[in-house]
């Protein structure tokens, strides 16, 4: 027989086992499931935060003056953007994300989008639509039609499908609309339809361009090239702030194809972190018998890189929503939206931009300030810095000259949108918001997460409402009560019969 001290002994053993033996299935995940959960009004206590699941998966919300949050209140959003840390025991192929939330916005912050992030080279997030005020509230005397989540709004009634209006869109546009830029789009992609300009319009006997300025960190580029060759050539700068390697890669794509790539590898010569910069390494790409038309540059790099003197056989040269400039003289460029968002990132930076007819004070580093064009008297804007030292963003593109923008998307419906001007259709592959009691709404994301960015074993989650400023009382603010995210990959059964060859 056992004594009491053994009895309690083999009790204690056993539960330390069992306790084991439950944290190496939740780590394994053999299901190939995994729930992430948090509601903001509850008081739910987890005794193995980031190991079971539950509340302290999802990690505090970053920046933390960007919120306010209490013991049994919904989390209030009251500036944009903010992130969270969503711990997993493995990589999942597949997330759903469910939010509750309450929005109180209005025309200047009309749309929430939350995503993952996939690529921290680029910074680019993966979004999706959490709410568009546009889509739900907004477009009630325009005529709709709808096939599942896929919408289309007609300021006046043309078409009777959906698909009558895809077909003629993408077999004649010029029959669908009378003005440029008719159409805008909401996640939806037109990859295989017209781009948004008209490429037989575009000079065929351009020279080549030496972009002036230099460039801090990855950039994306639209160029067009009229003849059968690329000639692409330029200078990479690396600054040693940060204590990585920084390796470049730059590739090019026709479509979706990418027809040409280059990796400059950092050989290691100076110090990283040192902060002392390093020797210009000088690349080229140079290709034939390529096609005429479209194509895009891809920049994928640290910010402690930089581009310099970028040179290519094209005047039609234009950067996609950003540039990060680092120039001690003046910079003129151009771009195609009425907004800018400016953010500079040292005191010389500190400066009066002019927009058009409108005058920007940037008066704080890291402070992000956007200011709205003056008239308009072409289809460009024009900007002017006297140095550089900060980054430009909008929903257009950048280039150095009005008459060689390069801009193929479609505009987008967004905050900036005049549903006022020539636009006369807007397609969006959106799903409504499910109403619940008290006024709560609830939205339901999916996401293939197979390549997403997973670090120390989470997974990074934004949360954007563009335009929500804490300082502005009129911009608004979002209550959330739940966000709940269950992860989908092979369960272990699975991979085991695949290693088996079963």
């Amino acid at each position: 027989m056992y004594s009491s001290k053994s009895k309690l002994r083999i009790f204690w053993l056993g539960l330390v086992i069992l306790i084991l033996l439950f944290l190496l299935w939740q780590k394994v995940s053999p299901r190939g499931e995994w729930t992430c959960e948090q509601n903001f009004s509850s008081n739910s206590f987890n005794i193995l935060p980031g190991v079971l699941g539950g509340k302290d998966c999802l990690s505090k919300v970053s920046p933390a003056d960007r919120v306010i949050s209490s013991n049994n209140g919904p989390l209030l959003v009251l500036a944009d953007p903010v992130y969270f840390s969503v711990f997993t025991p493995r990589a999942f192929s597949r997330a759903e994300v469910s939010i509750t939330y309450r929005p109180h916005l209005s025309s200047a912050t009309p749309i929430i989008e939350a995503g993952f992030l996939a690529d921290n080279k680029l910074w680019r997030y993966d979004l999706k639509p959490v709410y568009n005020l546009w889509l739900e509230q907004d477009l009630v005397n325009w005529s709709s039609l709808s096939i599942d989540n896929l919408h289309l709004f007609q300021r006046e009634k043309k078409f009777d499908s959906i698909f009558d209006f895809l077909d003629a869109w993408q077999n004649n546009t010029s029959t669908v609309c009378s003005s440029p830029n008719c159409l805008a789009v909401y996640n939806f992609d037109l990859k295989d339809f017209p781009p948004a300009i008209n490429l037989d319009l575009l000079n065929k006997n351009t020279k080549s361009l030496i972009f002036p300025y230099t460039l801090r960190g990855s950039h994306q580029f639209y160029f067009y090239l009229s003849g059968e060759d690329l000639n692409l050539s330029g200078e990479l700068l690396d600054r040693n702030e940060g204590k990585d390697r920084d390796d470049a890669e730059l590739s090019i794509y026709y479509g979706q194809k990418n027809i040409a790539s280059l990796l400059v590898k950092d050989d290691g010569v100076e110090i990283e972190g040192s902060g002392d910069d390093g020797p210009a390494k000088f690349f080229t790409i140079n290709r034939d018998n390529l096609k005429p038309g479209l194509y895009r540059l891809d920049f994928r790099a640290s910010d402690d890189l930089m581009i310099n003197n970028l040179n290519i056989n094209s005047q039609y040269f234009s950067a996609l929503h950003k540039v990060w400039l680092e120039d001690d003289g003046p910079i003129d460029l151009v771009t195609d939206a009425s907004y800018l968002q400016v953010k500079a990132f040292n005191p010389a930076a500190l400066q009066t931009l002019t927009f058009n007819q409108a005058a920007l004070e940037i008066e704080e580093i890291y402070t992000q300030y956007e200011i709205r064009g003056g008239e308009q008297g072409d289809s460009w804007y024009n900007i002017h810095l006297n140095r550089g030292g900060v980054i430009l963003e909008n929903n257009g593109v950048f280039a150095l000259e009005g008459e060689f923008i390069l801009n193929p998307n479609y505009p987008r419906l967004d905050r900036s949108t005049d549903l006022t001007t020539s636009l006369d259709y807007i397609l969006a592959d959106y799903e409504l918001a499910q109403a619940l009691p008290d006024n709560w709404l609830q939205s339901n994301l999916d996401f293939s997460t197979a390549n997403f960015y997973r670090e120390k074993g989470n997974y990074n989650l934004i949360l954007s409402i563009p335009g929500l400023k804490s300082d502005q009382a009129a911009s608004g603010y979002l209550e959330i009560k739940e966000i709940k995210i269950r992860f989908y990959g092979n369960s272990l059964w699975f991979k085991i019969k695949n290693w088996l060859n079963l």
